[in-house]
């Protein structure tokens, strides 16, 4: 719905225009099929997420200091996985172990159907928390709400 007296930036797609792109000339609606098949490995970012510089935090205005995030995320590694090693918690976990074996807060990105300027939507999967322990190094899994959406995840 458009905000009432709101001046666009660009002209707006007519609903006809996104209704064509599922659509044949006779009007029956096409489905989207995806490429994949269900056994192909999924590609997974890690990302860390990193507490920003004192420094750097100088560069920006006085008055948005105490009202940003003062963390920023770092591309870590890429790994392509079997759908059945991510299909839990403790699986999860242990892949994060195993891929990095370091402490650190990591963001676990995969990739969704929608399509951004280079063809790929990434999406935040879960948020993994590498910690020293007594027994060795702990991974500790949260923010997985997306991961229910998944046909490998175990409900």
């Amino acid at each position: 719905m458009r905000t009432k007296g709101a001046i666009d930036r660009k002209k707006r797609k007519s609903r006809r225009d996104k209704k064509k792109r599922y659509t044949k000339h006779n009007g029956k609606f096409i489905p989207y099929k995806s490429k994949r098949n269900k056994n192909d490995p999924i590609k997974l970012w890690f990302w860390q997420r990193v507490s920003m510089n004192p420094e750097s935090v100088k560069h920006f205005s006085r008055k948005t200091r105490p009202y940003m995030k003062k963390i920023i995320t770092k591309f870590n590694v890429r790994v392509d996985v079997d759908p059945q090693s991510i299909s839990n918690k403790e699986k999860i976990e242990q892949l994060a172990l195993d891929v990095i074996g370091y402490e650190g807060t990591f963001l676990i990105m995969g990739f969704s159907k929608g399509k951004n300027s280079w063809g790929v939507k990434p999406v935040k999967l879960c948020r993994v928390v590498i910690k020293e322990s007594s027994e060795g190094l702990k991974a500790r899994m949260t923010d997985n709400y997306r991961l229910f959406r998944y046909f490998f995840w175990e409900k």
